[in-house]
């Protein structure tokens, strides 16, 4: 393992604060938005995340799915474990610990003539969602390509199609067909890219986040053509500061908590890990 000794941030972020969840949202089977208030004044950033603690059960990270000037939160959960069954569990009026914001974030371009694409996958699409909505308050164009195994876990799909009303463009692909086009995300793209529908491919930018196979795919169309891609990965977490070493990805020694989560092509194409291998809660380096 190549792990950096890193030191320790900002202390007001890693410091839990309790909080009321005002709203839970059904967004799709097995998938639910927690909405809820901060006394914290820290403002988040498309791509960062938080540190989720239910007393008694474990913390976990979750990306955060949208943030509003009146102090609301939202992080959008799909149940997969223990942990996630838990807070699936909670009620309006309930409490869960949160600390953050963590990680650095999405760049988004000053160039107003950047063509930029949002390409996500299943709960991939959590980040991008912030991401979306602060690129319709800057008055951005975008595309967004989401994917999904079927039609029910497509993901925020009444909330996109009302950004129609901004001119944007939207593609929809299920793995059989069941919504949108059938296929990858990655196909998706490919075939906008050789039907001339994404024009200007050096001055595009792609922002991604999804399973690391589908991610490791799009990093190869983006460099075969020169295209700027962010990626928002996903690592087994303890702490969310860069002290428990799960997240290393090598041969860099880069942090996903840490130095990301959000990296950029010119350093995921050194990342050995990359789409291949990730660790388990032990340390121990498994296939993903």
């Amino acid at each position: 393992m190549n792990l950096k000794l890193r030191r320790s941030p900002i202390l007001t972020k890693n410091m839990i604060e309790t909080v009321k969840i005002k709203r839970i949202i059904d967004e799709c089977d097995g998938v639910k938005t927690f909405v809820f208030e901060r006394n914290d004044k820290s403002v988040p950033k498309p791509g960062q995340f938080v540190m989720v603690w239910v007393p008694g059960v474990d913390e976990i990270p979750m990306s955060i799915s949208s943030y509003e000037k009146n102090g609301e939160w939202a992080i959008t959960i799909k149940n997969i474990g223990d942990c996630t069954n838990s807070v699936h569990d909670l009620k309006v009026g309930d409490f869960i610990g949160v600390r953050g914001p963590l990680g650095n974030f999405f760049k988004i371009p000053q160039e107003t003539n950047k063509n930029i694409i949002l390409i996500g996958g299943g709960i991939g699409m959590v980040p991008l969602r912030f991401l979306a909505s602060e690129l319709v308050k800057l008055g951005c164009k975008f595309k967004i390509i989401e994917g999904a195994k079927v039609g029910n876990e497509i993901l925020f799909v009444n909330e996109f199609l009302e950004y129609h009303k901004e001119e944007l463009e939207f593609h929809f692909c299920t793995d059989d067909g069941s919504y949108g086009e059938k296929g990858f995300a990655t196909d998706l793209f490919k075939h906008l890219i050789e039907n001339k529908q994404v024009n200007d491919l050096k001055n595009s930018i792609v922002f991604t986040c999804g399973p690391e196979i589908m991610m490791q795919k799009l990093l190869h169309i983006c460099l075969e053509h020169k295209i700027e891609l962010q990626a928002s990965l996903e690592r087994i977490m303890r702490c969310g500061c860069g002290l428990c070493g799960l997240c290393v990805i090598d041969p860099l020694g880069l942090l996903v908590c840490h130095d990301g989560p959000v990296f950029t092509s010119a350093v995921l194409k050194k990342m050995g890990d990359f789409g291949k291998y990730k660790r388990d809660f032990s340390g121990k380096k498994i296939s993903i």
